[in-house]
C-alpha cells in the first residue's frame, strides 16, 4: 500500500484539529453540567436549606432542568445562525456563552446571604447556560462531519460526543479531587464555587482551538444556493424521527452519569465513592462512543441504532437491580459500567443519524432545534421524573423502567430512518482546510 501523500497527510491533520476544536465546546457545556449534578447534594443544602433532604435535592434537579426548558430556544436563535452566517462563528458565541454563564454560577451566594434571590438567581443562570448549549451540540457535530471524509462521518461525529464523556469525567475528577483535599465541610461552605470557575479557563483554551479555524467546506459549497431556500425543511417527519432517536441519546447520558452519582449516594455510599464509579463508567463509556460512531459507518445507522437499543431494553433492568443491591464498591463499580456501556454506544451512533436527516442548508436550524426540543423534553425531566419515581413507589430500580421506555420509543425511530434519511452531500474535488476556508 502506498504512503499517503502530503495532500491527504495534510487533510487528515485538518479533520483532527477541527474535531478538536468541535469537541473541546462540549466538553465545557457537560462538564458545567457534569459539576451541577456532582454537587447536588451540596447545592440543596445551600440554595434550598429550609427544606427536607428528598424536597431540597428535588427542587435542586428542577433547577437542573430549567437549562433544558430553554435550549429550545437557543436552538431557534443559534441554529438559524449557524445556517445562515456559518458554523464557526457559532460555535465561538455558545462557547463563550457557557463560560462565562458557568464563572458567575461559581460567584453566586448562597441563600444564607441573600435569601430566596439566590436560588432565583441559580435558575436564571442556568437558563443562561442552556441557552447557550441550545446552538453548541448541533453545531458542533455539523462542524466535525462536514470536514471529514465519506466513509468516516460517523466516527468524527462521535469524536464531538467523546468530548461530552470527557467534560463529565473531568467534572468528576475535580469534583473527587477537591472534596479529598478539603473535606466535606469546606466542600459544603466555598469548595463547591472551584470546579464552577474552572469552566472560565478550559472556554480559554476552546475560544482559542476556534478561533484559528474557519468555515466548512460543505457549507461554504452551497451558501449561496442555500439563499434562495427555506432555513427549515418542511418535511416535518425528519424532525419528529431526530426526537424519537434522541430520546434514549438524552435519558440514557443523564441517568447513567448523573443521576446513577446521586442514586449511589442515596444507598449510603461516599460522594468520593459515587464519583470514583461515575468516572469508571465514563472511562469506559468514551471508548464505547467512539465504536458506536465507528460501526455505524460499517453498518449503518439503523441497524447499529436497532441493536443498541435491543440491547438497553434487556439489560437495564437486571443491571439496575445489581446496583441498587450492591453492598461494596468494586460491585457498584461494575454495575454502573455495565449500565452505562449500550447508551455510551448509542450515543456514538446517534450524532451521524441527526446530521443525515437534514440538508447542509438547513442543518445548523433543524438539528438544534429539533435535538434541543427531545433533550428538553427527556433530558431535563429524567432526574426529576426518576427520583419522583423512587420516592413515589419506593423501588430505587425505578430508573430502569425510565430506560427502557426510552429505548423503545427509539426503536420504533430508528425502524422509520431509511426512508428519510437525506442523501449525503459530496465533497468537492479539492481538499479545503479550515485556513483556506478562513
Amino acid at each position: 500500500m502506498s504512503a499517503p501523500s502530503e495532500a491527504e497527510r495534510a487533510h487528515a491533520s485538518t479533520v483532527r484539529r477541527t474535531t478538536l476544536a468541535a469537541a473541546i465546546g462540549n466538553t465545557v457545556e457537560n462538564y458545567d453540567y457534569a459539576v451541577y449534578g456532582l454537587v447536588a447534594t451540596v447545592l440543596a443544602k445551600n440554595f434550598f436549606p429550609n427544606s427536607s433532604p428528598g424536597v431540597a435535592l428535588l427542587s435542586t434537579f428542577a433547577v437542573f432542568a430549567a437549562a433544558f426548558v430553554i435550549r429550545p430556544l437557543g436552538g431557534l436563535l443559534l441554529g438559524p445562525l449557524a445556517d445562515r452566517i456559518g458554523r464557526k462563528p457559532t460555535l465561538v458565541v455558545t462557547l463563550i456563552g457557557m463560560a462565562l454563564v458557568s464563572t458567575l454560577i461559581g460567584l453566586l451566594p448562597t441563600a444564607a446571604t441573600i435569601g430566596i434571590a439566590a436560588p432565583i438567581l441559580l435558575v436564571v443562570l442556568r437558563m443562561g447556560q442552556g441557552l447557550a448549549a441550545g446552538g453548541e451540540y448541533g453545531t458542533a457535530i455539523i462542524y466535525a462531519a462536514e470536514f471529514a471524509p465519506e466513509n468516516r462521518k460517523g466516527e468524527m461525529a462521535s469524536r464531538v460526543q467523546m468530548g461530552s464523556l470527557a467534560g463529565l469525567l473531568i467534572g468528576a475528577v475535580v469534583v473527587v479531587s477537591l472534596t479529598l483535599s478539603l473535606g466535606p465541610e469546606a466542600m459544603q461552605a466555598w469548595g463547591w464555587r472551584v470546579p464552577f470557575l474552572l469552566a472560565l479557563p478550559l472556554g480559554a483554551i476552546g475560544f482559542y482551538l476556534r478561533s484559528r479555524l474557519g468555515e466548512t467546506p460543505e457549507f461554504l459549497e452551497v451558501q449561496e444556493v442555500a439563499q434562495d431556500r427555506p432555513p427549515v425543511d418542511r418535511k416535518l417527519w425528519r424532525g419528529v424521527l431526530l426526537i424519537g432517536v434522541a430520546a434514549t441519546h438524552a435519558v440514557g447520558f443523564y441517568l447513567a452519569f448523573t443521576y446513577v452519582q446521586n442514586l449511589i449516594i442515596q444507598l449510603r455510599f461516599s460522594l468520593v465513592t459515587a464519583t470514583v464509579v461515575i468516572g469508571c463508567a465514563l472511562a469506559v463509556g468514551i471508548g464505547l462512543v467512539l465504536a458506536g460512531g465507528r460501526v455505524s459507518d460499517r453498518i449503518g445507522r439503523r441497524p447499529a441504532l436497532l441493536v443498541a437499543t435491543a440491547v438497553i431494553t434487556a439489560a437495564s433492568y437486571p443491571l439496575m437491580a445489581g446496583l441498587t443491591s450492591s453492598t461494596n464498591p468494586w460491585a457498584l463499580g461494575i454495575f454502573a459500567v455495565l449500565l452505562a456501556a449500550a447508551p455510551s454506544f448509542y450515543t456514538g451512533i446517534a450524532p451521524i443519524t441527526y446530521i443525515e436527516l437534514f440538508p447542509v442548508h438547513a442543518r445548523g436550524t433543524g438539528v438544534s432545534l429539533t435535538f434541543n426540543i427531545a433533550v428538553a423534553v427527556f433530558g431535563g425531566s429524567v432526574l426529576y421524573v426518576t427520583q419522583w419515581l423512587v420516592q413515589t413507589t419506593g423501588d430505587n430500580r425505578a430508573g430502569a423502567f425510565v430506560l427502557i421506555g426510552s429505548a423503545v420509543l427509539s426503536g420504533l425511530a430508528a425502524l422509520a430512518l431509511p426512508s428519510v434519511l437525506a442523501p449525503r452531500v459530496r465533497r468537492p474535488t479539492a481538499t479545503a482546510t479550515p485556513e483556506a476556508a478562513a
